[in-house]
């Protein structure tokens, strides 16, 4: 896929609260400072720096008034996870260059503007991507991380919190996009819809990613892949204090 004319819409809705916002001096995780700056910051750095053309970001207040003057516009918070992620994936609809969206985390810390080129240039045309990494590289690009990741076909991997969509495939990606927030953390969610046949295989170990590919293209209407080997800096998020200790004492 080309960068070219691509548009970027970063969730930065999540929140956090006890140890973990004393430490960072914010309950919104974006805001969460890292290295000189906040992993939100450090996000949509990448973002234009890669040259998207349309930026927005999701998030409250306190998030809007970062972004004054950096992204095309801010979206409102809902407060519900799904529908923050229909509202990104809807962000665009009205798009007359009908240019791909990269939904992305805002909680990153990691990401720069060469790890997000590489990633969408890995990816087909007219593909709904998401990548993955396998444990083994995870854990070998961030050793002593928090353990992260699902085991599919007897392996772990670890997904990417970057989605590319396809100006086509929008309004499908949106009509399944609870699917697709549920499935974050969990690829094989994905896949649930298929009925007995998928989650009988994910019982036994035996559920791969080249069936969920399959289940997914056919519910979506449109080519889904995983883009496997992609940079475990698309995959280390920030959900737990020790993720975030992690992340700032390597930046």
């Amino acid at each position: 896929m080309t960068i070219d004319g691509i548009n970027v819409a970063i969730a930065a809705g999540g929140r956090v609260g006890g140890a973990f916002a004393a430490e960072t001096g914010t309950e919104i995780k974006a805001l969460a400072p890292i290295g000189a700056s906040t992993i939100l910051e450090r996000t949509i750095a990448a973002a234009a720096d890669i040259g998207a053309r349309r930026i927005v970001v999701l998030g409250g207040e306190d998030i809007a008034a970062r972004c004054d003057g950096r992204v095309e516009r801010v979206l409102g918070d809902t407060g519900d996870g799904a529908a923050n992620m229909l509202a990104c994936l809807q962000a665009f609809r009205d798009d007359a260059r009908r240019s791909a969206t990269i939904l992305l985390a805002a909680d990153l810390p990691f990401l720069d503007a060469a790890v997000l080129h590489r990633y969408v240039q890995a990816i087909p045309a007219r593909t709904v991507a998401l990548g993955l990494c396998t444990g083994v590289e995870y854990e070998r690009h961030f050793p002593g991380a928090p353990q992260n990741g699902v085991v599919l076909g007897g392996e772990r991997i670890v997904n990417a919190s970057a989605l590319v969509v396809p100006f086509d495939a929008l309004e499908a990606v949106a009509r399944e996009s609870a699917a697709f927030f549920n499935a974050r953390k969990a690829p094989w969610r994905m896949a649930m819809r298929a009925g007995l046949g998928i989650l009988a295989a994910y019982a036994i170990g035996r559920l791969t990613l080249e069936r969920i590919e399959r289940r997914a293209s056919h519910v979506l209407g449109a080519e889904v892949a995983a883009v496997r080997d992609c940079e475990p800096e698309l995959c280390f998020d920030v959900d737990s204090l020790d993720e975030y200790r992690y992340a700032r004492a390597r930046i």
